[in-house]
């Protein structure tokens, strides 16, 4: 029996190892945000906190999906604000000294407080594989609604603790503004963990 479970140890050795594929993966995660609305006429803004799933999907060598929905409610405004993206896009083979580069395109529907705005979002990003455990990932990209658009970007750290199971966090900063000069700010932080296949 003994020599079966030193086997089995032995074999298992190699997988601990293995450095997990960044784009083949499902997050649960607890969220905090921050809602900054600015007019002409003031400003004023409120943080909440909430949850959400994502998720990337391999559909080819290079190719991948991705999707993602959260849902977070403010604190004193009451304002709920969800997320719905999905999308996919493709990356480079990953380089000598651990540097992944990615483009994507997502479909977006934002809503607050029951207001619906719809668009897409296109991104560019860049995934350092620091070691065979750990990522960090910066992504900047652009955001079209109805009747705002702007500016998004992301840093996100990764830690792989077995093959299948790991912790991240995220922040996320969106910028939009509309044609009259009002502006959204909404900063996401998650933190969560991470099913590896």
């Amino acid at each position: 029996m003994k020599k079966i479970l030193l086997g089995s140890a032995l074999l298992a050795l190699p997988l601990a190892g293995q450095a997990s594929d960044p784009f083949q993966h499902v997050d649960v995660y607890f969220l905090a945000s921050d809602l900054e609305i600015s007019t002409p006429g003031g400003s004023g803004d409120d943080d909440g906190d909430g949850f959400g799933i994502s998720g990337a999907f391999r559909v080819a060598d290079q190719a991948f999906l991705t999707g993602e929905f959260q849902s977070a409610e403010t604190d004193d405004f009451d304002i709920e604000i969800d997320q719905l993206r999905f999308g996919g896009g493709f990356h480079t083979m990953e380089s000598t000294n651990g540097m992944t580069f990615y483009g994507q395109g997502e479909y977006l529907q934002v809503e607050i407080d029951g207001d619906d705005e719809d668009g897409f979002g296109l991104h560019g990003g860049l995934i350092l594989a620091a070691s065979e455990q750990l990522r960090f990932n910066g992504q900047l990209g652009y955001l079209s609604l109805d009747d705002v658009d702007g500016l998004e970007y992301l840093l996100s750290v990764a830690f792989d603790i077995t093959p299948n199971f790991g912790l991240f966090a995220d922040y996320r900063v969106s910028t939009l503004e509309d044609d009259n000069d009002n502006e959204l700010d909404l900063t996401d932080v998650k933190l969560g963990v991470s099913l590896l296949f």
